[in-house]
């Protein structure tokens, strides 16, 4: 056959995987909660946050928790 594709998993690539999952499924349900409840971002920012969030999940989660919170002290 010509678009056969064969998805043959050995242990060290089950366990990249897991590795790689494990922070995208602590990270971003953390983030979207943590920007949810901030008392000061508008619903405007919140919206926008939790979007870049969802769309690019790793680096939305980072760049929130190493920008995103420090709203909250200003």
């Amino acid at each position: 056959m010509l678009c056969q594709i064969n998805f043959d998993f050995g242990t060290s690539e089950i366990i990249m995987v897991i590795i790689a999952l494990i922070p995208l499924l602590i990270l971003v349900p953390f983030t979207i909660i943590d920007s949810l409840r901030s008392p000061h971002l508008s619903v405007t920012q919140k919206f926008a946050w939790i979007v870049f969030i969802i769309i690019a999940p790793y680096l939305g989660a980072i760049v929130y928790l190493l920008w995103g919170r420090r709203q909250k002290m200003v």
